[in-house]
């Protein structure tokens, strides 16, 4: 009986959360660690997103003027997200106030 050759643990690594039901939160954590990457310097200096729920990604933003830029692209961005992370299908991003920024 042959046995199969030592694998790289990020080739086994996807399936094995997916087995645990826990491939959701790997690709939100790429999606927070790339998010400069699919929204910008620019955007991903006033804004983090926290969450995604469903079909829809929350995102905190610093003020309402970055609030109204992020809703400007919104459809870039949630076509950009699901280029890059399409096993999340975001259709929606909801975008909140930073805490303690609400009167800025």
């Amino acid at each position: 009986m042959k046995k199969d050759p030592a694998k790289r643990v990020g080739d086994l690594l996807p399936r094995v959360l997916r087995g645990l039901g826990l491939e959701g939160q790997f690709e939100e954590g790429r999606l927070r660690a790339e998010w400069k990457s699919v929204v910008g310097e620019a955007i991903a200096d006033r804004s983090r997103p926290l969450r995604v729920r469903g079909k829809t990604l929350l995102v905190e933003v610093r003020n309402n003027i970055w609030m109204n830029e992020i809703q400007f692209h919104r459809n870039e961005i949630v076509r950009k997200l699901n280029e890059e992370f399409p096993k999340l299908k975001i259709d929606e991003i909801r975008l909140q106030l930073e805490r303690g920024r609400e009167r800025e």
